[in-house]
């Protein structure tokens, strides 16, 4: 019964109710044989292969109309063809009343009560089928219209050509007058009957079946044109019975057509293309014509002459009216087609207006109109999630690989996203590397499932034009809530995907009031940190690097300070971060540069070779990133004289771990003469791969690995392999954070020869490092 996804008509097969239907026409084409010429049978037993045809077909026609998968406006038309069938069935018993009883008596009051209940049956044929739906209102009543129109034009031919055929009859035509007029009106609503089953078929509304229509306009035609010219022709025999076999043979049409229409119940009707014109008017003209002729020549003469050229001329405007009718048809094809065209065209238009060009997700306005359409629709109880995944280091990708891989990594991400999410989940690309979700029915905790199912599928590796990627992925989520407008619901996302950010990459995080109160919070200290730098609050201190182990000063690391006017100090670790967020890092790190260059050169004068031999400044992954960083350390060495090997730029393991720009970067700032240091090595992204791949000179030992060192501990394995590994790859290792002198004294046993720590020193401010220098010149000489 199916193909692929598409449903088909089962094939025909017998059933009981056909071989019943089939058994009754036989038994009455038998009978009416048997008593075309003699009356051999009793008059009543012409009569019950009618009844019960029409009872069995009005049984099938209910059957149909209770059959699952058809619209109510099917179901409605087969259970008025069932009422038309009962109808039909007590002209039938009405008409077997007459033949039992005295025929011969019969005058044209006894044919009233049957021809009243066929006249009832096509009248309610006709009212099922000017019910039908059509698309719209004006059409149905255009096609009422023309309906109207079609019928008298049928109803007037079919007149003509009885009352022909009745002024060519002879004697037994009066004999049976009384039949004339009535069979004349039942042949005339028969036929146009049939014309509405056509009219219906060709129209094919709602889910009744094109060949289903065709059977039943079959039945009208050959049940109301056959039986009223076989009672008209054959009235002089003994027992002319026309309903023996055409009332039969109709029904056997509508059986047939209920039997289709069961069997493609629930498959689509398919479009039909409508002519634009009907026919009905120029068959009629046509048979009229020819009948015309037919009369014309028998008088002979003038009147055949005149009525040969009318003929002609009628035949010539309809050939003239007809080719006008098929060009206005074709134009209106035409039309039909460019608007078809316009329509995909507009279609076109509004997915390209509504729709990433790129992955084909829906774009930022169209995701905002779906986040304003699901907060209408959330009802009493109903939650909604939305969330924001922003790729962590698209940029480097982007900059280092190029765009076409770019836009590669975009869309498998696009496909990715799709299939974590479910049915009626949305999923749009909001701008760049950023796309955002929203969640039908779930709560935050729920949605975090989902979450967990993105940061898997984004897990494994991206092949993007020849390239294996790794992506990472921060997201941030927001819960409805009463009263949320979608730019809220937006905006509290976007707070907690930064939230996830600064957590590290490959992270979530769900929207909270406390996120809200951080950002309040680094929102007033950016502010403060940009009136800060206007104002010079800053200061500089610096904390020797020393050689064990006698703890000579070699080197000096230069670290920030920030006296705040209402909260005293503000350690590092508290406004950098929001310096790094904000931007402001870029002006900060650029102001530590040039003050540290400034001081470095201004103490290499005053004490020469007595000066820390090197000055370390610290840089953040945001100024590696930045464009043009080399050339700024290049002009602010240039503008204070100072010597590019004597300065140390001191990265993190996590700035440089991706590579990318910042590792582009480290190697242009090694051009200029600059040495690398990694900071904090061991806290990050620890790889060894890192050493190979950074041009660092310089390895520091994190502090947590030096506060253990005493004893068999793991931070004394750690710290011996570091110093194996530093030594093997020809780097220096400086050791942090070094408090004791047991410390120092085990580093310098396991091999470290430079360490840094408040057991040597805190952090000095410039007057304390020039006395110190000072103080050192002075033991000297």
């Amino acid at each position: 019964m199916t193909s692929g996804d598409e449903r088909r008509v089962e094939r025909l097969r017998p059933t009981p109710m056909l071989i019943m239907a089939v058994v009754v026409l036989a038994g009455s084409t038998a009978l009416l044989a048997v008593d075309l010429t003699d009356q051999r049978t009793h008059a009543a037993w012409s009569w019950v292969p009618a009844i019960a045809g029409a009872a069995i077909a009005a049984w099938a026609c209910w059957r149909t109309a209770a059959t699952p998968g058809l619209g109510p406006a099917t179901r409605r038309v087969w259970r008025s063809l069932s009422l038309v069938c009962a109808l039909i069935t007590l002209g039938v018993v009405c008409e077997t009343r007459l033949a039992v009883t005295n025929p011969a008596r019969l005058d044209e009051q006894d044919y009233l009560p049957p021809m009243t209940c066929y006249a009832l049956a096509v009248t309610v044929l006709l009212w099922a089928l000017l019910r039908l739906p059509t698309r719209n209102r004006k059409g149905r009543n255009r096609a009422l219209v023309r309906f109207v129109l079609d019928a008298a034009i049928v109803g007037i031919t079919a007149g003509i050509f009885a009352w022909y055929v009745i002024s060519q009859a002879e004697d037994p035509w009066h004999a049976s007058g009384t039949v004339v007029v009535p069979m004349m009106m039942v042949m005339a609503l028969g036929l146009v009957g049939s014309l509405a089953f056509v009219k219906v078929a060709n129209a094919g509304p709602g889910s009744i079946d094109h060949v289903a229509l065709r059977l039943l306009a079959a039945a009208a035609a050959f049940g109301a044109g056959g039986s009223a010219l076989f009672a008209l022709l054959f009235s002089a025999q003994p027992s002319p019975n026309s309903s023996q076999m055409f009332i039969n043979g109709t029904l056997l049409f509508v059986v047939f057509a209920a039997d289709r229409q069961r069997r493609a119940a629930g498959v689509a009707v398919p479009e039909r293309r409508h002519r634009s014109f009907s026919f009905v008017p120029y068959v009629a003209v046509a048979a009229t014509d020819a009948l015309l002729l037919v009369v014309s020549h028998a008088a002979g003469g003038t009147v055949f002459t005149v009525a040969l050229g009318a003929v002609l001329l009628t035949a010539l405007v309809v050939l003239r009216q007809v080719n006008a009718l098929r060009e206005n048809g074709r134009l209106l094809r035409r039309v039909d087609t460019n608007l078809v065209q316009l329509n995909s065209y507009q279609s076109q238009l509004t997915h390209r207006a509504t729709h990433d060009a790129l992955t084909d997700l829906a774009n930022r306005n169209l995701f905002e109109q779906q986040t304003s359409e699901a907060l209408a629709a959330i009802g009493p109880g109903e939650t909604l999630s939305l969330a924001l995944i922003d790729l962590d280091d698209f940029k480097t990708i982007n900059d280092r690989l190029g765009h076409a891989v770019g836009d590669a990594l975009l869309i498998v991400v696009a496909q990715r996203l799709r299939e974590a999410v479910r049915d009626g989940d949305e999923v749009a690309r909001l701008g760049g590397d950023e796309f955002g979700l929203l969640l039908h029915g779930l709560r935050s905790d729920e949605a975090t499932e989902v979450l967990d199912r993105i940061a898997e599928s984004l897990t494994r590796p991206v092949h993007a034009l020849g390239y294996d990627l790794l992506v990472n992925a921060s997201i941030g989520l927001s819960e409805v809530w009463p009263d949320a407008s979608p730019q809220e619901l937006l905006r509290r996302a976007d707070l907690a995907m930064y939230a996830a950010k600064e957590r590290g990459k490959g992270r979530h995080a769900v929207y909270d009031a406390k996120l809200e109160q951080d950002q309040a919070a680094d929102a007033q200290l950016g502010a403060e940190l940009r009136q800060a730098l206007d104002n010079g609050d800053f200061t500089l201190v610096y904390q020797p690097i020393v050689a064990l182990p006698g703890g000579e000063w070699t080197s000096l690391e230069t670290l920030i300070r920030w006296k705040h006017p209402q909260h005293g100090f503000i350690g590092p670790d508290v406004f950098i971060p929001i310096a790094e967020r904000t931007g402001l890092i870029v002006p900060l790190g650029d102001w530590i540069l040039r003050t540290a260059l400034a001081q470095a050169a201004e103490w290499q004068r005053d004490f020469g070779s007595r000066a820390p031999a090197e000055i370390g400044v610290n840089v953040s992954a945001r100024q590696l990133r930045e464009p043009g960083f080399a050339a700024d350390v290049r002009a602010a060495l240039a503008d204070t004289g100072f010597d590019p090997e004597k300065l140390v730029v001191e990265v993190t393991e996590t700035a440089v771990f991706d590579g990318g720009i910042a590792l582009d970067t480290l190697q242009e700032l090694v051009t200029l003469g600059v040495r690398i240091a990694l900071d904090d090595f061991g806290t990050g992204h620890s790889s060894l791969g890192l050493l190979r791949t950074c041009p660092a000179d310089i390895l520091k030992v994190d502090k947590s690995f030096v506060d253990g060192i005493g004893g068999r501990s793991e931070e004394a394995v750690i710290a011996t392999a570091m110093i194996q590994i530093t030594n093997g790859l020809h780097l220096q290792a400086i050791a942090e954070g070094v408090e004791t002198a047991g410390q120092a004294e085990t580093l310098h046993r396991l091999g470290y020869r430079y360490a840094q720590g408040y057991h040597f020193s805190r952090p000095l401010s410039p007057e304390q490092v020039h006395e110190r220098l000072a103080a050192a010149s002075v033991l000297s000489v």
